[in-house]
């Protein structure tokens, strides 16, 4: 299911962005290595969003760069936008086209040879085999999350940022999320998962990454017992 990863690095340095007078980052330096698997965290307006969109280059920065294996990367970097994957909760489907054919689509768009017993298989890992020859105007919003999840395994991206993933999902559909994110990461890819549900996502991340006020105010690799996290973390934790 899964390509083995070429090891793909990612430097973000200095990055900043400023949406008119407000600072939505200030001066972000992270790096991002094969095989990581990151909780990002942080309330509302802590500026998870806006690095998932900067390192997806659907937003570009004010100040700092993002590389890739050295490369600068931004919205006109056409091959290497075609290693980092991004899934929210409002991922573009088609509603006019089938699940079958949005994921024709999306290969081409991506320049991938069309392939139809592979995007079966696909829809089948989802669980939407059933569901392939109806319009996508017809899916819940769970299932529209398993088509997305059904695209990048078809995609195969290097990176895969994911931007509050679990809201719509039922048991079943979280299973199949998980087990993507772990076959990417434990194939050398990179998975960033921007969320509120901290409990599920410290059990599936390699690492924390804690935003406030647009800056990082924790960056550590798990550990057993992660007493550092649990003090920096609690502070945004409501009090009984």
């Amino acid at each position: 299911m899964f390509r083995k990863g070429t090891g793909l690095h990612v430097a973000v340095q200095g990055l900043s962005k400023a949406y008119g007078f407000f600072w939505g980052l200030r001066d972000i330096t992270l790096e991002f290595k094969p095989s990581d698997c990151i909780a990002l965290l942080g309330p509302n307006g802590a500026g998870k969003t806006t690095l998932l969109k900067l390192l997806s280059a659907l937003l570009s920065p004010t100040q700092g760069e993002i590389t890739l294996d050295g490369a600068r990367f931004d919205a006109g970097s056409s091959r290497l936008r075609s290693l980092i994957g991004y899934l929210s909760p409002h991922e573009h489907i088609y509603d006019g086209l089938t699940p079958r054919e949005n994921l024709l689509l999306f290969a081409a768009l991506y320049g991938r040879k069309e392939n139809p017993l592979e995007n079966e298989q696909r829809l089948k890992a989802v669980g939407l085999e059933g569901w392939s020859d109806q319009y996508a105007a017809a899916l819940s919003s769970g299932m529209k999350c398993r088509l997305a999840i059904a695209k990048w395994l078809l995609l195969k991206p290097e990176m895969m940022l994911l931007d509050e993933p679990y809201g719509v999902l039922d048991g079943s559909g979280v299973e199949f999320l998980e087990n993507y994110i772990r076959g990417l990461c434990s194939s050398g890819g990179i998975a960033v998962i921007a969320t509120h549900h901290v409990q599920r996502v410290l059990r599936l991340c390699s690492r924390a990454i804690v935003l406030e006020q647009g800056r990082v105010v924790f960056d550590e690799v798990k550990r057993e017992p992660w007493e550092s996290f649990h003090r920096a973390y609690a502070k945004f934790t409501p009090r009984e």
